[in-house]
């Protein structure tokens, strides 16, 4: 592979910085710690696409390990896709490994896919899935809206061809409105463009403001697919660490003035995964930190229409300054998934530059989705007490039955959103949700939505399965979790052999 980059800091001048540390990554055997080490090298592009690994010895050298450790790691990355290697060439980063893979694999996970992601791609299969974060539409399509909406779309079929990069301008105006009258964040229609959901936003929000190896700040943990899109288009991730209350304005700033980032992906209200609500205090502080040091914020405000206690405080993007806050919305997580409609907010010359990017990547979001979304937003206020009220009854549902079958796991209560950031006591999450699909549930591991591979002691655990679906699915995991449980209790502890 004559164009593999080697070396990358490895081999007789020292380990790179980014392997620092790696011995107390997770639980488990030294090659386990190693393989996550690596991962999270390659997943912050600190380690590209191409780039030549040590030999097993050499790198056993330089830590000080027994050449098997090495060996061990290496043969688990090259069974995830994450590394190859042939027969006299050495061992790389496998190319494109940083993006989320969906082939086959015997323990049930793909690198950083589960089965559930999967799932997205063949469809739900037996078992129970405790990955996807998303409700379903119930009755929203059998009210009087689809009647209206089918006369909308019959007009504008007859009057136009449907394709608008920056979004079907009605819808455009009510979301506008929406923000103006729900956010305190006065909006016009000029400064919303329509996405393809929440996920299109991110994707475009990125690559208008950075290059493949520039840095990019991220909460850690955050969410898991943002992850994959900015290390897919390049990105070098730096992960903040946050609190009960989200991301500290003091510790943003100091990342950014250490690393001169392009740009930081924030979700500010009901963080995913841990459901956390940044206060009104940190929101302005923020926007001044960005404000002074020229830092874009793209702002996720995915969820944050499904609060469980009191409203939160305006967006990020309500006290932005002279730099751009891009806030991003969605209509997945409140009305259903299937719509696909998601927008972005920012001042209109960036809405123009957005367009002509989203342009080239599907000419516009679908005008059928946006005519039927425009007129379920007639009736958003109604909808949303509807929807808060089930989530409020399915989060309580599935705490009393974790009370009831999981009375180890522990967790912080979310201000709002769909999911539990739960604590498991022993063990390791990838090892549990690996033992868990085994039992026909799977789940999100932690490790999965940190950079740096880290929360090996928390799964995430969404509160949107029906009351039936709930019950088998927690019952399954408590009959994963006693077995797995009594081999953690019996597992020797890892004793460190330095030859």
């Amino acid at each position: 592979m004559a164009t593999a980059q080697s070396g990358f800091g490895f081999g007789g001048t020292g380990l790179v910085p980014s392997l620092a540390g790696w011995t107390s990554m997770g639980s488990g055997p030294l090659y386990r710690r190693l393989a996550e080490a690596i991962r999270g090298a390659i997943r912050r592009s600190e380690m590209p696409s191409g780039t030549r690994l040590p030999t097993e010895r050499a790198l056993a050298v330089e830590l000080s390990v027994s050449r098997s450790t090495v060996v061990a790691a290496y043969d688990l990355l090259r069974e995830e896709g994450w590394l190859e290697s042939r027969q006299g060439s050495g061992t790389w980063v496998r190319r494109h490994s940083s993006v989320v893979r969906f082939g086959e694999d015997r323990a049930g996970f793909v690198g950083r896919a589960t089965a559930s992601f999967r799932a997205l791609i063949e469809g739900p299969g037996e078992g129970v899935e405790f990955t996807c974060a998303a409700l379903t539409a119930g009755d929203l399509f059998a009210g009087p809206a689809m009647a209206r909406a089918l006369e909308d779309l019959d007009r504008a079929a007859r009057d136009g061809i449907g394709y608008e990069a920056i979004g079907y301008a009605p819808l455009r105006a009510a979301i506008a409105d929406h923000l103006t009258r729900r956010w305190s964040m006065p909006t016009t229609m000029d400064e919303v463009i329509i996405t393809t959901g929440a996920q299109q936003a991110v994707g475009l929000a990125a690559a208008l403001y950075a290059r493949p190896g520039d840095v990019a700040l991220v909460e850690d943990p955050t969410y898991l697919a943002a992850i994959d899109m900015f290390t897919a288009a390049g990105l070098r991730l730096l992960p903040v660490p946050i609190g009960v209350q989200g991301i500290r304005a003091d510790r943003l700033r100091d990342a950014a003035i250490a690393s001169s980032p392009r740009l930081a992906y924030l979700m500010p209200t009901y963080h995913n995964p841990t459901g956390a609500l940044m206060p009104a205090r940190e929101r302005i502080e923020i926007a001044a930190a960005a404000n002074e040091l020229q830092l874009p914020i793209v702002e996720d405000l995915t969820v944050a229409d499904l609060p469980l206690g009191d409203e939160p405080p305006p967006p990020i993007g309500a006290f932005q300054g002279d730099v751009p806050v891009l806030t991003i919305g969605s209509l997945s997580k409140l009305l259903w998934g299937g719509l696909r409609i998601g927008w972005i907010r920012a001042p209109a010359p960036v809405v123009q530059r957005l367009a002509r990017m989203k342009l080239v990547t599907d000419h516009g979001t679908s005008t059928v989705s946006q005519i039927v979304a425009l007129h379920l937003m007639d009736d958003l206020d109604a909808i949303r007490e509807r929807r808060r009220e089930t989530v409020r009854e399915r989060k309580a549902m599935l705490e009393g039955l974790l009370g009831e079958w999981l009375p180890g796991w522990t967790w912080d209560p979310p201000g709002g959103g769909l999911c539990l950031w739960v604590r498991i006591p022993v063990g390791d999450a990838t090892s549990f949700a690996l033992a868990a699909t085994r039992h026909g549930v799977t789940v999100v591991p932690g490790p999965m939505t940190s950079v740096d591979g880290k929360f090996s002691d928390r799964i995430r655990l969404p509160f949107v399965l029906d009351p039936d679906a709930m019950r088998d699915g927690v019952e399954r995991l408590a009959s994963a979790w006693r077995e797995y449980e009594a081999e953690a209790d019996s597992a020797p502890r890892a004793v460190r052999i330095v030859v």
